[in-house]
């Protein structure tokens, strides 16, 4: 996986992750632990937007008022 590679390969030590995903009918499954897991030192936000992938066309409203939670 690409975001697995590019977590291992660069040193996020105390940066801050905002986990954004759009998936099939697996939801998030492992990815959590999987970029925990590549990227140990970072500090991951658990405010993490998530959406289906026939609803991410439709979710730039819901993505914005997420971005302006996290105070973005």
């Amino acid at each position: 996986m690409v975001l697995l590679t590019f977590l291992e390969e660069n040193d996020l030590s105390g940066k801050q992750l905002y986990l954004f995903c759009s998936h099939g009918t697996g939801g998030l499954a492992d990815s959590v632990g999987q970029i925990t897991e590549a990227a140990p030192e970072a500090v991951i936000s658990d405010d993490i937007f998530d959406c289906y992938e026939e609803d991410a066309a439709s979710s730039q409203g819901e993505i914005q008022s997420w971005t302006e939670g996290l105070g973005y």
